[in-house]
């Protein structure tokens, strides 16, 4: 099966003269990954994934390797585009203490994830939910903040969905 990558960022150095010549380094130091793919580009490097917690670790390794020369590019989605334009939608499971559960529930909610289902008993909760994956971009970071570090994520590629149009001053068609 043809790996599919949702999401993207793109990295350069700050001194280096020549991008491609840093992302065929970078390439290199990286070595190869299953859930990743690796771009050398004039730009820089691109690194391509399934999540954004994919990203996390050829980015933690490049900031190790390079420190502040390192320039690290907003994430970006990648829809698919043909007779109508798709865009990723997640698949996430977060457990994390029960007193925090309501908190990951509303922010969720906030991000407009359709929650499947929650459990909660004395020792954990769990949420199951699904959202659009423009709408999860920084959720990772923000689960560890809501939940002071004590959680675990798990994010996959659920499915593409049509884009719905937005009318003026935000509302869907």
């Amino acid at each position: 099966m043809l790996q599919e990558y949702a999401i993207e960022r793109t990295c350069s150095h700050r001194t280096e003269k020549f991008q491609l010549a840093f992302a065929r380094t970078a390439m290199q130091l990286l070595g190869r990954h299953e859930d990743l793919a690796f771009e050398a580009t004039r730009a820089g490097l691109t690194i391509l994934a399934e999540t954004e917690l994919a990203l996390e670790r050829p980015l933690t390794k490049l900031h190790d390797l390079y420190a502040d020369a390192l320039s690290v590019g907003p994430p970006l989605i990648r829809y698919r585009r043909g007779a109508v334009i798709e865009e990723p939608y997640m698949g996430l499971r977060v457990l994390c203490p029960p007193a925090q559960l309501d908190a990951v529930k509303r922010d969720l909610l906030t991000r407009g994830a359709s929650i499947l289902d929650t459990e909660s008993n004395a020792r954990f909760g769990v949420v199951r939910a699904s959202a659009a994956l423009a709408r999860l971009i920084g959720y990772p970071r923000r689960v560890r903040d809501l939940t002071s570090e004590h959680v675990q994520l798990v994010m996959w590629l659920s499915h593409y969905a049509q884009v719905e149009p937005t009318l003026p001053g935000g509302d869907a068609a």
